[in-house]
């Protein structure tokens, strides 16, 4: 007769057989079965991190960099909600988390028992599929059933478009009781992986498109680094009828490149703005930060736009969307005709490119710290190789501003865009890769996410720079001073936080730089750190946000 939990015995051993290697705990008792059985199952990582939002944003971080499934377990109640802002983050992000989220049995629910909530499908809106095991498996059939639910979640989350899943678990009392010795073979379901290509006829349809357009971009979005879509970009940029527009954080970069369009389209003088619009648009990737860039090609589409290797098809950003392309961009663009034009298209961006680059470093050599002079020296002074994690709001759009690097890995979490889980991403990240990692953050988003030194896992690798502005700076950028005025406090939080006793508090080592003349060996110390350790820089709000206004006017010329 089977074990009332042999099919949670079960469960690691069907996570293992499919690929997965990283286990993230958040502790708890209704969970207590899964965390014996994941902890018993070799070749398992398992890790205890005790904050669930931060575990699960950790769990995050590793999926990023390893493109691997990821599983989370958490106890019941409450615990399961504060994992939500990371699976909603991952979901955008098409990352694979498989989260195991123990329940109380349905006869439970809502009869005023401890720790208990409606747990089925809880994260409805932001999960590729959810799946409840059943309570018991003394049945053959319930086993089977449950071994089969697990197999499909994990293929669910892996298959593209990946993303996360939950397998919700509700068990009887007792808990602590002794699991089955071993797993029963259970039976393996795997997904086969095909690749998509297209027939000849659409190819030649596709192609002819592209040789009839003469003026043709291709922006990247959001993209994991990948040099095969790289040496793409570049020889694409390097034709005269194409324009090739990357952000940082879409990892593409190269001397014909534009990597500063925020700059670049903010410069644009109205009377000459139809010089720049495109015949051809061509989309890859996930979603873009450049609010200019946005608006410019709302106001000018082009007659024909595709979007390839979108995970999120038929998503119309710029309002011109009419071909939905699947599959590799390398393998589509790869296939179009080079080498035929001779027009003009690329050599108007770059010359107006050239006076963005001399009006931009004429600016920004401005001597005063600030969070614009921070963000300059670190991309001078960061080794090659470093990935480099941003917080959102101000730190990921300064470094926007600079031209990419293309020996540094650019990551930020622009899912959602939260500010709740970056430094907790950015440790997972380190973590997993071993790579070194600097995380460049302001003082809001790394207090808000300071559980995430909350666990053992801190490793020397990482490195942090806090620009400390006392508070919410975006919102002086973005909002009307004057309408702002009375209620400015409740837009930028102003606060009394001792950055320095948190960090010790952690254990990590605490720097601190108040003078420009001490940034560059402020920075460099902070990199040739050996432990993990956070440089908190303080700026000036209202310096930061001169620099940041100033910035625009002064590109406009």
């Amino acid at each position: 007769m089977n074990h009332f939990r042999q099919g949670i015995k079960n469960i690691p051993e069907i996570c293992a057989q499919l690929g997965v290697r990283h286990v993230i705990i958040a502790p708890g008792s209704r969970n207590a079965p899964l965390i014996f059985a994941f902890t018993a199952q070799s070749g398992m990582e398992c890790m205890s991190i005790t904050d669930e939002r931060s575990a699960a944003y950790f769990a995050l971080g590793i999926a990023q960099q390893s493109g691997e499934a990821v599983a989370l377990i958490c106890t019941s109640g409450t615990a399961v909600l504060n994992f939500a802002p990371a699976i909603a983050e991952a979901y955008y992000q098409n990352l694979p988390l498989l989260v195991f989220t123990a329940d109380r049995p349905a006869e439970m629910i809502d009869q005023a028992d401890g720790q208990t909530l409606r747990q089925t499908n809880i994260f409805a809106n932001y999960i590729k599929a959810s799946f409840d095991l059943p309570v018991e498996t003394v049945v053959a059939a319930d086993l089977d059933f449950s071994d089969r639910q697990v197999s499909q979640a994990i293929e669910t989350a892996v298959s593209y478009p990946q993303g996360p899943v939950q397998i919700n678990v509700p068990m009887r009392e007792p808990i602590y009781t002794a699991l089955p010795e071993t797993h029963s073979n259970p039976k393996i379901i795997r997904t086969i992986a095909t690749e998509v290509s297209l027939t000849s006829s659409v190819l030649e349809m596709l192609q002819h498109s592209w040789k009839t357009a003469e003026k043709k971009m291709v922006v990247f979005g959001v993209f994991p680094k990948n040099e095969a879509l790289n040496q793409l970009a570049n020889r694409l940029a390097n034709e005269p009828d194409v324009i090739v527009i990357a952000e940082n954080l879409s990892n593409i970069s190269g001397a014909n490149i534009i990597t500063q369009p925020e700059s670049f389209f903010s410069s644009l003088p109205a009377e000459r703005k139809a010089e720049f619009k495109p015949d051809l648009l061509v989309t890859v990737g996930h979603s873009v930060i450049c609010k200019q860039l946005k608006l410019f090609l709302r106001e000018f589409r082009p007659s024909a736009q595709w979007q390839i290797e979108s995970s999120m098809p038929y998503v119309d950003t710029y309002k011109s969307l009419t071909t939905v392309i699947p599959g590799s961009a390398v393998d589509v663009l790869d296939k179009m005709p080079s080498g035929e034009s001779k027009g003009d298209f690329a050599n108007v961006f770059h010359t107006q490119m050239t006076e963005i680059t001399a009006r931009h470093n004429a600016f920004v050599r401005k001597p005063e710290l600030s969070d614009m002079s921070i963000t300059r020296q670190l991309l001078k002074l960061i080794p090659k190789d470093t990935v480099l994690h941003l917080a959102n709001s101000t730190s990921v759009r300064w470094t926007q501003l600079f031209p990419a690097r293309t020996d540094l890995t650019y990551i930020c979490n622009r899912g959602t865009s939260g500010i709740d889980g970056s430094l907790s991403t950015a440790a997972g990240y380190a973590f997993a890769s071993q790579q070194p990692t600097v995380f460049l953050t302001g003082d809001l988003s790394f207090i808000y996410d300071s559980n995430g030194l909350w666990n053992n896992y801190i490793g020397s690798n990482l490195k942090i720079i806090v620009m400390n502005n006392n508070g919410g700076n975006i919102f002086r950028f973005i909002g009307d001073k004057e309408l702002m005025a009375k209620s400015l406090d409740f837009f930028t939080t102003p606060h009394h936080v001792k950055i320095k006793a948190l960090v010790e508090a952690y254990g990590l080592n605490y720097m601190s730089c108040e003078t420009a003349e001490k940034l560059d060996d402020s920075i460099e110390n902070l990199l040739n750190s050996n432990k993990a350790t956070v440089l908190e820089v303080f700026t000036e709000a209202d310096l930061n946000t001169d620099n940041y206004k100033g910035y625009f006017r002064n590109i406009k010329g």
